[in-house]
């Protein structure tokens, strides 16, 4: 009887820690789905009869699915970030350094909840007021388009900080080949954000880091809840 109760707590552990490793493998799976379900946003200037009667009507609920499954991705990513913040409260109260990764991840959540939130009210904003003759608030649309591709590229720095801090944090749960991949994922991230924002086209790039990335997290979520087989020294202290 009394040799269970000391596996109480660690059992406890172990669950919050699945959990929160769930939620990150969800946000990523979400977030991708996001992305895909809706075509690419095209700039005001290349659509024929404005902004709202060319695209923004035809895809109106395909766009509006797109920021929905962002915001629920976001606020999965935190539940995920909940995770890596209490993991020193569960290894004898000493400071992991994963703890670092959880500001910029906070940061690029909130920036996708943003990010969404102005897509929706975009989407939202149809019929007769983004009709290209409307010029009385033609200029609003505008406005919501160029914010929503700007938040997305300036997400990406608070994102690669992420990256690059779990990397090196979360030693413990990765092999170290995977947390020196991570690093460099994190350069590679910053590289395209800063090109972004200089002008370059990154799309057949982007979308191939986006998806090697997402495979990333998603395995840093993993080994959370389940460390790997080559770094289970993350969990062995918290159960002792």
């Amino acid at each position: 009887m009394t040799s269970s109760q000391p596996q109480q707590p660690a059992q406890a552990r172990t669950g919050r820690d699945r959990v929160a490793a769930l939620a990150g493998m969800a946000s990523v799976a979400v977030f991708a789905a996001g992305q895909y379900v809706a075509p690419a946003l095209v700039w005001p200037e290349e659509q024929v009869g404005g902004v709202q009667r060319s695209f923004y009507a035809l895809y109106e609920g395909r766009l509006l699915a797109e920021a929905i499954l962002s915001g629920v991705a976001a606020g999965l990513f935190l539940l995920f970030l909940g995770g890596l913040w209490s993991l020193p409260e569960r290894d004898g109260g000493r400071a992991r350094p994963a703890r670092v990764a959880v500001a910029p991840g906070s940061v690029t959540a909130g920036l996708v909840l943003l990010q969404a939130a102005v897509l929706a009210a975009l989407v939202s904003l149809r019929g007769s007021e983004l009709d290209v003759q409307a010029q009385g608030s033609a200029w609003a649309a505008r406005a919501l388009f160029y914010l929503q591709e700007a938040v997305g590229q300036v997400a990406l720095f608070p994102f690669a900080v992420f990256l690059a801090a779990a990397a090196v944090s979360a030693g413990g749960a990765l092999p170290r080949w995977l947390a020196l991949a991570g690093t460099a994922l994190a350069v590679v991230v910053g590289g395209l954000a800063a090109g972004s924002l200089a002008g370059l086209d990154i799309g057949p790039a982007g979308q191939l880091v986006f998806l090697v990335v997402s495979a990333f997290v998603a395995v840093l979520a993993a080994g959370v809840g389940w460390p790997l087989a080559t770094s289970a020294g993350w969990k062995e202290e918290a159960v002792r």
